[in-house]
C-alpha cells in the first residue's frame, strides 16, 4: 500500500470524522481555501455523502486538474474548482459558506504580504459565512508568523486564537487534529523518501464561530 492509499483511506475515514465534527448542518456551503492537492475537499464530499457543495480554491492549476481528474474517477460531483486570485480575496457571495477550511495557509514567509495575508483571509471568512457559519483554521509552523508590523514573532495556539477573536469570531473548543500533506505532494520530500503516512506533522485543527 502506498502513502496515496494512505491518504485517500484518510478522506473516507477520519478526514470524514473531522469535517463533520467541524460543521453539522444539512447541504452545508464549504469553501477549501488553499486546497492544493483536495484532501479536505474530499473529506468533505466524503463526509456529507456527496449531499453539499465545496469550491476548492487555490493558485495552482495543476492541483486544480489532479482533483478534477481524481473527482471524475471517484463519481464525486459536489466540488468544483477555482482559480484563486493573487490578493487572497475571491469572487464569492457575502453570507453563503457553512464552512470555511484554512489548511496550512497561515504562515509568515508569503512574498506580497509579508506574511499578513492571514489578515486578508479573516476578513473574507467574515464576508463570506452565514450567520453562525463555521471557520476551520490548521496552522502550522507558529513560529514564522509575523506581527501586523511584519515583525517575526513567535506565535501560539492562544496567540492565534485571540487574534482571531478580534475580527469577531468566537472560538469552539473541540479536540480536533489534521494533518499536514504538504510532503506527500512534494518533489523534494518524495526524491528524499522515507515518507510514511504516520510520519506526518499533525496539528489542532481550530474552530470559530
Amino acid at each position: 500500500m502506498s502513502i496515496f492509499d494512505d491518504v485517500n483511506n484518510w478522506e473516507k475515514t477520519e478526514g470524514a470524522k473531522l469535517i463533520s465534527g467541524a460543521v453539522n448542518v444539512p447541504y452545508p456551503v464549504i469553501l477549501d481555501y488553499g486546497c492544493g492537492a483536495g484532501n479536505y475537499s474530499f473529506a468533505s464530499a466524503y463526509a456529507f455523502g456527496g449531499k453539499c457543495k465545496i469550491y476548492a480554491v487555490d493558485t495552482n492549476k495543476q492541483c486544480l486538474d489532479y482533483i478534477n481528474d481524481k473527482a471524475k474517477n471517484e463519481d464525486i460531483e459536489c466540488i468544483e474548482t477555482m482559480v484563486g486570485r493573487e490578493d487572497y480575496r475571491h469572487d464569492l457571495d457575502d453570507n453563503i459558506l457553512d464552512l470555511i477550511i484554512y489548511a496550512d495557509m497561515f504562515h509568515g514567509e508569503e512574498k506580497i504580504y509579508g506574511g499578513l495575508h492571514r489578515f486578508v483571509m479573516l476578513e473574507e471568512a467574515r464576508r463570506t459565512l452565514k450567520e453562525g457559519g463555521i471557520l476551520a483554521v490548521l496552522p502550522f509552523h507558529l513560529s514564522n508568523f509575523r506581527d501586523k508590523d511584519k515583525k517575526k514573532s513567535k506565535y501560539t495556539y492562544k496567540k492565534l486564537i485571540n487574534e482571531i477573536w478580534e475580527y469577531g469570531f468566537t472560538y469552539i473548543d473541540k479536540d480536533l487534529q489534521g494533518i499536514h500533506f504538504e510532503k506527500v505532494y512534494s518533489p523534494y520530500y518524495q526524491q528524499k523518501g522515507g515518507i510514511t503516512f504516520d510520519g506526518l506533522e499533525r496539528g489542532k485543527l481550530l474552530l470559530f464561530k
